[in-house]
Protein backbone atom coordinates (compact mmCIF):
# COMPACT_ATOMS: atom_id res chain seq x y z
CA UNK A 1 0.00 0.00 0.00
CA UNK A 2 1.37 3.30 -0.88
CA UNK A 3 2.25 6.33 1.18
CA UNK A 4 -0.24 9.02 1.19
CA UNK A 5 2.66 11.12 0.33
CA UNK A 6 3.46 9.13 -2.71
CA UNK A 7 0.14 8.89 -3.40
CA UNK A 8 -0.33 12.99 -3.14
CA UNK A 9 2.88 13.24 -5.48
CA UNK A 10 1.68 11.17 -8.09
CA UNK A 11 -1.68 12.60 -8.39
CA UNK A 12 0.11 16.36 -8.67
CA UNK A 13 2.65 15.08 -11.55
CA UNK A 14 -0.27 14.00 -13.46
CA UNK A 15 -1.79 17.30 -12.53
CA UNK A 16 0.65 19.06 -14.54
CA UNK A 17 1.66 16.71 -17.14
CA UNK A 18 -1.96 16.53 -18.32
CA UNK A 19 -2.02 20.11 -18.72
CA UNK A 20 1.27 20.44 -20.48
CA UNK A 21 -0.69 17.45 -22.98
CA UNK A 22 -3.94 19.49 -22.93
CA UNK A 23 -1.67 22.87 -23.88
CA UNK A 24 -0.25 20.99 -26.96
CA UNK A 25 -3.60 19.15 -27.69
CA UNK A 26 -5.57 22.94 -28.21
CA UNK A 27 -2.04 24.12 -30.03
CA UNK A 28 -2.34 21.64 -32.41
CA UNK A 29 -6.19 22.05 -32.90
CA UNK A 30 -5.87 25.46 -33.15
CA UNK A 31 -3.45 24.96 -35.86
CA UNK A 32 -5.11 23.50 -38.07
CA UNK A 33 -8.51 25.48 -38.02
CA UNK A 34 -6.25 28.70 -37.59
CA UNK A 35 -7.16 29.45 -41.97
CA UNK A 36 -10.91 29.30 -41.38
CA UNK A 37 -10.94 30.98 -38.23
CA UNK A 38 -8.02 33.70 -37.96
CA UNK A 39 -9.18 33.93 -34.10
CA UNK A 40 -7.92 30.97 -33.57
CA UNK A 41 -4.21 32.39 -33.94
CA UNK A 42 -4.27 34.06 -30.66
CA UNK A 43 -5.46 30.50 -28.76
CA UNK A 44 -2.61 28.36 -30.74
CA UNK A 45 -0.21 31.34 -29.44
CA UNK A 46 -1.30 30.80 -25.87
CA UNK A 47 -1.09 27.41 -26.38
CA UNK A 48 2.46 27.67 -27.74
CA UNK A 49 3.52 30.05 -25.00
CA UNK A 50 1.53 27.64 -22.44
CA UNK A 51 3.80 24.40 -23.25
CA UNK A 52 7.30 26.40 -23.24
CA UNK A 53 6.56 27.63 -20.01
CA UNK A 54 5.34 24.12 -18.97
CA UNK A 55 8.92 22.11 -20.34
CA UNK A 56 10.66 25.08 -18.89
CA UNK A 57 9.20 24.52 -15.09
CA UNK A 58 9.33 20.50 -16.01
CA UNK A 59 13.04 20.95 -16.79
CA UNK A 60 13.60 23.57 -13.58
CA UNK A 61 11.72 20.89 -11.21
CA UNK A 62 12.90 17.72 -12.29
CA UNK A 63 16.36 18.86 -12.39
CA UNK A 64 16.34 19.18 -8.48
CA UNK A 65 16.30 15.77 -8.42
CA UNK A 66 17.13 14.34 -11.40
CA UNK A 67 19.00 14.46 -14.58
CA UNK A 68 16.15 15.04 -16.89
CA UNK A 69 15.47 12.52 -19.73
CA UNK A 70 18.45 11.24 -17.52
CA UNK A 71 20.59 12.96 -19.54
CA UNK A 72 23.57 13.47 -17.36
CA UNK A 73 25.79 15.55 -19.54
CA UNK A 74 23.49 18.42 -18.98
CA UNK A 75 25.41 20.89 -16.06
CA UNK A 76 23.56 22.10 -13.30
CA UNK A 77 21.07 18.83 -13.01
CA UNK A 78 20.35 16.69 -10.49
CA UNK A 79 21.27 19.39 -8.25
CA UNK A 80 20.37 17.60 -4.46
CA UNK A 81 21.84 14.67 -4.68
CA UNK A 82 25.40 16.25 -6.59
CA UNK A 83 25.12 18.35 -3.19
CA UNK A 84 23.95 16.58 -0.22
CA UNK A 85 27.05 17.40 1.48
CA UNK A 86 26.71 20.85 1.16
CA UNK A 87 22.73 20.21 1.96
CA UNK A 88 23.87 17.68 5.05
CA UNK A 89 26.27 20.49 6.39
CA UNK A 90 24.19 23.42 5.92
CA UNK A 91 20.97 21.96 7.21
CA UNK A 92 23.15 20.53 10.90
CA UNK A 93 24.49 24.16 10.43
CA UNK A 94 20.96 26.05 10.49
CA UNK A 95 19.75 24.21 12.92
CA UNK A 96 22.14 24.52 15.68
CA UNK A 97 22.35 28.28 15.32
CA UNK A 98 18.88 28.63 14.72
CA UNK A 99 17.05 25.79 17.01
CA UNK A 100 19.35 24.82 19.27
CA UNK A 101 20.51 28.08 20.72
CA UNK A 102 20.56 28.50 23.98
CA UNK A 103 18.13 31.66 23.90
CA UNK A 104 15.49 29.64 22.12
CA UNK A 105 15.70 26.57 24.11
CA UNK A 106 15.24 28.43 27.30
CA UNK A 107 12.73 30.52 26.03
CA UNK A 108 10.30 27.65 24.99
CA UNK A 109 11.24 26.38 28.23
CA UNK A 110 10.37 29.50 30.09
CA UNK A 111 6.98 29.07 28.02
CA UNK A 112 6.49 25.76 29.25
CA UNK A 113 6.67 25.98 32.88
CA UNK A 114 7.91 23.29 34.28
CA UNK A 115 6.88 23.05 37.80
CA UNK A 116 3.40 24.35 37.15
CA UNK A 117 2.81 21.49 33.94
CA UNK A 118 4.40 18.68 36.50
CA UNK A 119 1.94 19.61 39.28
CA UNK A 120 -0.82 19.88 37.34
CA UNK A 121 0.06 16.45 35.49
CA UNK A 122 0.51 14.75 38.67
CA UNK A 123 -3.04 16.00 40.56
CA UNK A 124 -4.48 14.08 37.54
CA UNK A 125 -5.49 10.73 39.37
CA UNK A 126 -5.04 8.81 35.86
CA UNK A 127 -0.92 10.22 35.63
CA UNK A 128 -0.88 9.13 38.91
CA UNK A 129 -2.10 5.99 38.85
CA UNK A 130 -0.25 5.24 35.46
CA UNK A 131 2.94 6.31 36.87
CA UNK A 132 2.33 4.39 40.06
CA UNK A 133 1.37 0.61 38.33
CA UNK A 134 4.85 1.11 36.03
CA UNK A 135 6.73 1.76 38.95
CA UNK A 136 4.93 -1.70 40.50
CA UNK A 137 5.17 -3.51 37.86
CA UNK A 138 8.90 -2.90 37.11
CA UNK A 139 9.77 -3.35 40.86
CA UNK A 140 7.69 -7.05 40.22
CA UNK A 141 9.26 -8.08 37.09
CA UNK A 142 13.24 -7.22 38.13
CA UNK A 143 12.36 -8.98 42.06
CA UNK A 144 10.91 -12.13 40.00
CA UNK A 145 13.60 -12.00 37.71
CA UNK A 146 16.24 -12.24 40.11
CA UNK A 147 14.20 -14.39 42.43
CA UNK A 148 16.41 -17.68 40.97
CA UNK A 149 18.62 -19.22 43.29
CA UNK A 150 21.55 -19.44 40.99
CA UNK A 151 21.48 -15.31 41.28
CA UNK A 152 20.68 -15.25 45.00
CA UNK A 153 23.72 -17.59 45.65
CA UNK A 154 25.38 -15.44 43.26
CA UNK A 155 24.40 -12.26 45.20
CA UNK A 156 25.05 -13.42 48.49
CA UNK A 157 28.12 -14.28 47.83
CA UNK A 158 29.73 -11.34 45.81
CA UNK A 159 28.29 -9.30 48.59
CA UNK A 160 29.55 -11.33 51.19
CA UNK A 161 33.07 -11.64 49.55
CA UNK A 162 32.61 -7.46 49.39
CA UNK A 163 31.90 -7.47 52.97
CA UNK A 164 34.67 -9.62 54.40
CA UNK A 165 37.17 -7.82 52.40
CA UNK A 166 36.05 -4.29 53.54
CA UNK A 167 37.99 -2.36 56.29
CA UNK A 168 34.41 -1.77 58.49
CA UNK A 169 37.09 -0.22 60.97
CA UNK A 170 38.57 2.23 58.79
CA UNK A 171 35.22 2.76 57.28
CA UNK A 172 33.22 3.68 60.93
CA UNK A 173 36.77 5.83 62.21
CA UNK A 174 36.21 7.90 58.55
CA UNK A 175 32.39 8.35 59.32
CA UNK A 176 32.56 9.16 62.62
CA UNK A 177 35.26 11.76 61.37
CA UNK A 178 33.05 13.36 59.23
CA UNK A 179 30.07 13.36 62.06
CA UNK A 180 32.23 14.66 65.01
CA UNK A 181 34.30 17.62 62.33
CA UNK A 182 33.00 20.90 64.01
CA UNK A 183 31.19 19.20 67.11
CA UNK A 184 28.61 18.25 64.81
CA UNK A 185 28.23 15.69 67.50
CA UNK A 186 27.02 17.78 69.91
CA UNK A 187 23.76 17.70 68.34
CA UNK A 188 23.11 14.50 69.68
CA UNK A 189 24.54 15.06 72.87
CA UNK A 190 22.41 18.36 73.31
CA UNK A 191 19.27 16.06 72.05
CA UNK A 192 20.34 13.42 74.14
CA UNK A 193 20.81 15.75 77.63
CA UNK A 194 17.76 17.64 76.92
CA UNK A 195 15.38 14.22 76.77
CA UNK A 196 17.08 13.14 79.94
CA UNK A 197 16.41 16.47 81.64
CA UNK A 198 12.89 16.60 80.72
CA UNK A 199 12.17 13.14 81.91
CA UNK A 200 13.99 14.15 85.27
CA UNK A 201 12.01 17.19 86.09
CA UNK A 202 8.89 14.85 85.87
CA UNK A 203 7.98 14.19 89.28
CA UNK A 204 7.29 11.07 89.24
CA UNK A 205 10.62 10.46 87.76
CA UNK A 206 12.18 11.56 90.95
CA UNK A 207 10.09 9.72 92.99
CA UNK A 208 10.55 6.99 91.30
CA UNK A 209 14.71 7.32 91.29
CA UNK A 210 14.23 8.36 94.82
CA UNK A 211 12.55 5.14 96.01
CA UNK A 212 15.23 3.07 94.05
CA UNK A 213 18.53 5.13 95.66
CA UNK A 214 16.79 4.29 99.06
CA UNK A 215 16.44 0.82 98.47
CA UNK A 216 19.84 0.85 97.52
CA UNK A 217 21.30 2.36 100.56
CA UNK A 218 20.98 0.44 103.87
CA UNK A 219 22.90 2.93 106.13
CA UNK A 220 20.10 5.78 105.05
CA UNK A 221 17.46 3.34 105.87
CA UNK A 222 18.73 2.14 109.11
CA UNK A 223 19.48 5.76 110.57
CA UNK A 224 15.37 6.89 109.21
CA UNK A 225 14.08 4.03 111.33
CA UNK A 226 16.84 4.93 114.32
CA UNK A 227 15.90 8.44 114.09
CA UNK A 228 11.92 8.30 112.98
CA UNK A 229 12.52 10.29 109.91
CA UNK A 230 12.39 10.17 106.42
CA UNK A 231 16.65 10.54 106.09
CA UNK A 232 16.41 8.08 102.73
CA UNK A 233 13.52 9.77 100.80
CA UNK A 234 15.44 13.07 101.36
CA UNK A 235 18.55 12.12 100.62
CA UNK A 236 17.58 9.92 97.58
CA UNK A 237 15.60 12.92 96.35
CA UNK A 238 18.75 15.69 97.14
CA UNK A 239 20.93 13.21 94.53
CA UNK A 240 18.16 13.56 91.96
CA UNK A 241 18.24 17.23 92.30
CA UNK A 242 21.97 17.38 92.19
CA UNK A 243 21.67 15.04 88.83
CA UNK A 244 19.07 17.14 87.31
CA UNK A 245 21.57 20.21 88.17
CA UNK A 246 24.25 19.47 86.54
CA UNK A 247 22.41 17.85 83.10
CA UNK A 248 21.52 21.35 82.90
CA UNK A 249 24.77 22.97 83.84
CA UNK A 250 26.32 20.48 81.16
CA UNK A 251 23.57 22.13 78.67
CA UNK A 252 24.17 25.21 79.07
CA UNK A 253 27.96 25.52 79.39
CA UNK A 254 29.59 24.87 75.47
CA UNK A 255 33.02 24.52 77.42
CA UNK A 256 32.02 22.45 80.26
CA UNK A 257 34.37 19.56 81.40
CA UNK A 258 32.14 16.61 80.53
CA UNK A 259 31.96 17.95 77.11
CA UNK A 260 35.07 18.34 76.96
CA UNK A 261 35.69 14.69 78.19
CA UNK A 262 32.92 13.87 76.18
CA UNK A 263 35.29 15.19 73.18
CA UNK A 264 38.44 13.04 74.29
CA UNK A 265 36.45 9.95 74.16
CA UNK A 266 35.02 10.73 70.90
CA UNK A 267 38.57 11.87 69.69
CA UNK A 268 40.43 8.59 71.17
CA UNK A 269 38.04 6.21 70.12
CA UNK A 270 38.51 7.34 66.38
CA UNK A 271 42.18 7.13 66.89
CA UNK A 272 41.20 3.56 68.31
CA UNK A 273 39.23 2.59 65.37
CA UNK A 274 42.29 3.78 62.61
CA UNK A 275 45.18 2.72 64.69
CA UNK A 276 44.30 0.49 67.26
CA UNK A 277 45.37 -3.23 65.53
CA UNK A 278 43.27 -5.17 68.59
CA UNK A 279 40.32 -2.86 68.30
CA UNK A 280 40.08 -2.97 64.59
CA UNK A 281 40.36 -6.87 64.73
CA UNK A 282 37.30 -7.32 67.13
CA UNK A 283 35.65 -5.34 64.84
CA UNK A 284 36.21 -7.24 61.93
CA UNK A 285 35.38 -10.66 64.00
CA UNK A 286 32.14 -9.11 64.67
CA UNK A 287 31.91 -8.53 61.13
CA UNK A 288 32.87 -11.82 59.62
CA UNK A 289 30.90 -13.91 63.05
CA UNK A 290 27.86 -11.51 61.64
CA UNK A 291 28.54 -12.91 57.83
CA UNK A 292 28.78 -16.33 58.72
CA UNK A 293 25.46 -16.03 60.85
CA UNK A 294 22.80 -18.59 59.62
CA UNK A 295 20.11 -16.78 61.40
CA UNK A 296 21.18 -13.13 59.63
CA UNK A 297 20.98 -15.16 56.81
CA UNK A 298 17.69 -16.58 57.17
CA UNK A 299 16.50 -13.07 58.18
CA UNK A 300 18.03 -11.20 55.10
CA UNK A 301 16.23 -14.51 53.02
CA UNK A 302 12.84 -14.01 54.98
CA UNK A 303 12.49 -10.11 54.70
CA UNK A 304 13.82 -10.41 50.95
CA UNK A 305 11.35 -13.18 50.53
CA UNK A 306 8.55 -10.83 52.33
CA UNK A 307 9.37 -7.59 49.95
CA UNK A 308 8.78 -9.43 46.32
CA UNK A 309 5.68 -10.81 47.67
CA UNK A 310 4.60 -7.29 48.61
CA UNK A 311 5.56 -6.05 45.21
CA UNK A 312 4.79 -8.62 43.14
CA UNK A 313 1.20 -7.90 43.90
CA UNK A 314 1.03 -5.03 41.11
CA UNK A 315 -2.76 -5.24 41.16
CA UNK A 316 -3.33 -4.82 44.70
CA UNK A 317 -5.55 -1.25 45.44
CA UNK A 318 -5.16 -1.91 49.70
CA UNK A 319 -3.95 1.40 51.49
CA UNK A 320 -0.22 -0.44 52.17
CA UNK A 321 0.17 -1.78 49.07
CA UNK A 322 3.35 0.10 47.04
CA UNK A 323 0.75 0.58 44.19
CA UNK A 324 -1.86 2.80 46.63
CA UNK A 325 1.62 4.31 48.47
CA UNK A 326 3.26 5.24 44.94
CA UNK A 327 0.09 7.16 43.86
CA UNK A 328 -0.64 8.28 47.50
CA UNK A 329 3.33 9.70 47.29
CA UNK A 330 2.90 11.61 44.07
CA UNK A 331 -0.42 12.97 44.64
CA UNK A 332 0.83 14.42 47.67
CA UNK A 333 4.03 16.10 45.32
CA UNK A 334 1.65 17.40 43.15
CA UNK A 335 -0.53 18.68 46.09
CA UNK A 336 2.85 20.11 47.68
CA UNK A 337 4.39 21.76 44.45
CA UNK A 338 1.34 23.82 43.85
CA UNK A 339 1.32 25.49 47.28
CA UNK A 340 4.78 26.20 47.35
CA UNK A 341 5.19 29.08 44.84
CA UNK A 342 9.12 29.07 46.23
CA UNK A 343 10.34 25.60 45.07
CA UNK A 344 7.99 25.93 41.96
CA UNK A 345 10.56 29.22 41.08
CA UNK A 346 13.33 26.85 42.52
CA UNK A 347 12.58 24.46 40.19
CA UNK A 348 12.23 25.96 37.13
CA UNK A 349 15.96 27.83 37.74
CA UNK A 350 17.22 24.41 38.38
CA UNK A 351 15.69 23.28 34.75
CA UNK A 352 16.88 26.24 32.94
CA UNK A 353 20.01 26.27 34.38
CA UNK A 354 20.68 22.64 33.56
CA UNK A 355 19.43 22.91 30.45
CA UNK A 356 21.72 25.75 29.02
CA UNK A 357 24.50 23.06 29.99
CA UNK A 358 23.26 20.55 28.46
CA UNK A 359 22.21 22.26 25.41
CA UNK A 360 26.18 24.35 25.22
CA UNK A 361 27.78 20.78 25.36
CA UNK A 362 25.37 18.57 22.68
CA UNK A 363 24.45 21.42 20.34
CA UNK A 364 27.27 20.79 17.83
CA UNK A 365 27.32 17.08 18.75
CA UNK A 366 23.25 17.41 17.36
CA UNK A 367 24.03 19.10 14.27
CA UNK A 368 26.61 16.51 13.74
CA UNK A 369 24.46 14.03 14.02
CA UNK A 370 22.46 15.86 11.63
CA UNK A 371 24.68 16.20 9.01
CA UNK A 372 25.85 12.01 9.53
CA UNK A 373 22.44 10.89 9.20
CA UNK A 374 21.83 13.04 5.39
CA UNK A 375 25.32 11.82 4.71
CA UNK A 376 24.71 7.99 5.31
CA UNK A 377 21.38 8.25 3.10
CA UNK A 378 21.97 6.78 -0.62
CA UNK A 379 21.20 9.53 -3.05
CA UNK A 380 17.68 7.74 -4.17
CA UNK A 381 16.31 7.84 -0.24
CA UNK A 382 17.47 11.63 0.11
CA UNK A 383 16.08 12.44 -3.21
CA UNK A 384 12.87 10.17 -2.36
CA UNK A 385 12.42 11.93 0.94
CA UNK A 386 12.82 15.84 -0.31
CA UNK A 387 10.38 14.84 -3.18
CA UNK A 388 7.60 12.89 -1.10
CA UNK A 389 7.69 16.20 1.17
CA UNK A 390 7.92 19.09 -1.25
CA UNK A 391 7.53 17.60 -4.65
CA UNK A 392 3.73 18.04 -4.69
CA UNK A 393 3.86 21.74 -4.00
CA UNK A 394 6.87 22.27 -6.64
CA UNK A 395 4.17 20.81 -8.94
CA UNK A 396 2.42 23.85 -8.70
CA UNK A 397 5.30 25.56 -9.99
CA UNK A 398 4.93 23.37 -13.38
CA UNK A 399 0.88 24.26 -13.46
CA UNK A 400 1.06 27.74 -12.50
CA UNK A 401 4.36 27.85 -15.51
CA UNK A 402 1.64 26.56 -17.76
CA UNK A 403 -0.78 29.06 -16.77
CA UNK A 404 1.78 32.48 -16.95
CA UNK A 405 3.29 31.14 -20.08
CA UNK A 406 0.17 31.42 -21.85
CA UNK A 407 -0.75 34.31 -20.47
CA UNK A 408 2.02 36.24 -21.31
CA UNK A 409 2.49 34.68 -25.11
CA UNK A 410 -1.32 36.28 -25.75
CA UNK A 411 -0.11 39.00 -23.90
CA UNK A 412 2.87 39.67 -26.24
CA UNK A 413 0.87 38.10 -29.14
CA UNK A 414 -1.66 40.97 -28.42
CA UNK A 415 1.23 43.96 -27.98
CA UNK A 416 2.79 42.99 -31.32
CA UNK A 417 -0.56 42.94 -33.25
CA UNK A 418 -1.49 46.22 -31.82
CA UNK A 419 2.19 48.04 -32.95
CA UNK A 420 1.48 46.35 -36.28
Amino acid sequence: MKDARDVRLARMKWRASGLLVLAGAIYVAARAFEAEHPWLFYVSVTAEASMVGAIADWFAVTALFHHPLGLRFIPHTAIIPRNKQRIASGLSHFIETNFLTNAAVLQRIRDFQPARTLYAWLLRAENAEAVATYVTRLSAYLLGAMDDERVRRYLQQTIARRLKSADIAGAAAELLDVLTENKRHHELLDAALAALDELLSRAETQAYLAGEVAKSAPLLKWLSDLFQLKLDERAALKIVEVAVQKIKEVRNTESHALRERFDAYAAGFVRRLKNDEALRERVHRLRDEALASPALAAYAGDVWDELRAWLAAEHDRRPASLHQRVTGMLESLGRTLRADREIQAWLDEQILEGAALIVEEHRAKIGRFIEDQIMGWQEHKLVGELERHIGPDLQYIRINGTLVGGLAGLLIAVLTQLVR
